[in-house]
């Protein structure tokens, strides 16, 4: 029996332009709807559900949330469905339904924190769907880790939100950010004494990457669910791939298994 390993960063449910179900009520009364760009993420959603929920079959089901479930954005901004965090709680609940109906006993839900200035101070909002949800913390008393570090099935994961430095936005240097997190990955452990991860992963950046075999340690940078926001766009970003991975461990070895879509619009328009 292998171990099936699902992985998904960066959801950020209450914006406006991420994971939403078609209609969700508000406290006040008041519902909110879905927009296009939301319901193809729900799809995607939905699918990579429907996709995980065949490849462990037989197999036992490791559900990794890698930060910022969801966003209480401290910065000005418009994009955000509401700011009660009893809804956020309930909206949050709403999306990560479908994935968590995947769950049998034996299976585990493991969580990080995200950013400050989404997932609120010390990543509290992560923490507290982290809880909310049984996902298993470091202690008995602590649901969520900054930091992961975990073996399943003799493959060893190294998990965080945030990365050292920056994602590489120009298509000629992206490769160097995910070479650059698998060669540091080594020479740490290596000073350290220990041993390095087969698979380091982080988020946060929004831009996926992959060292693929070119190191011992596999360094993969996941993409979000969330399309471009207001700051993406003064920062001049076009639509980033939406998804996550599902990696199948055995003994030691491991496949990866990548689900990313992007949000098709050239934006041009005849007139």
């Amino acid at each position: 029996m292998a171990t099936i390993v699902l992985v998904v960063s960066d959801l950020h449910v209450n914006s406006t332009v991420a994971l939403c179900p078609p209609v969700f009520n508000l406290d006040d009364g008041g519902t909110y709807r879905a927009s296009p760009q939301q319901r193809f993420l729900w799809r995607h959603w939905l699918a990579l559900c429907e996709t995980t929920a065949a490849r462990r079959m037989g197999h036992r089901l490791v559900v990794i949330l890698n930060g910022e479930l969801a966003d209480d954005n401290y910065h000005p901004t418009t994009q955000l469905i509401t700011k009660n965090p009893a809804d956020m709680m309930r909206l949050s609940a709403t999306v990560l339904k479908p994935m968590l109906d995947l769950i049998q006993d034996g299976d585990l839900i493991l969580a990080t924190r995200g950013t400050e200035a989404h997932s609120g101070p010390s990543g509290a909002m992560d923490e507290a769907i982290a809880r909310d949800i049984g996902a298993t913390g470091p202690t008995a008393d602590i649901a969520s880790h900054w930091r992961l570090r975990v073996t399943l099935d003799g493959v060893r994961f190294d998990v965080a939100h945030h990365p050292p430095g920056g994602g590489g936005r120009l298509p000629w240097t992206r490769g160097n950010f995910a070479n650059r997190l698998a060669a540091m990955s080594i020479f740490e452990s290596a000073e350290r004494g220990g041993r390095s991860p087969h698979l380091l992963l982080r988020g946060h950046v929004h831009r996926p990457d992959d060292s693929y075999d070119r190191y011992a340690t596999r360094a993969l940078v996941l993409p979000s669910w969330q399309l471009t926001t207001s700051y993406g766009h003064r920062i001049g970003g076009d639509p980033l791939p939406i998804g996550g991975i599902i990696v199948t461990c055995d003994a030691g070895r491991y496949t990866v298994e990548k689900h990313y879509h992007n949000w098709i619009d050239d934006g041009f328009r005849t007139l």
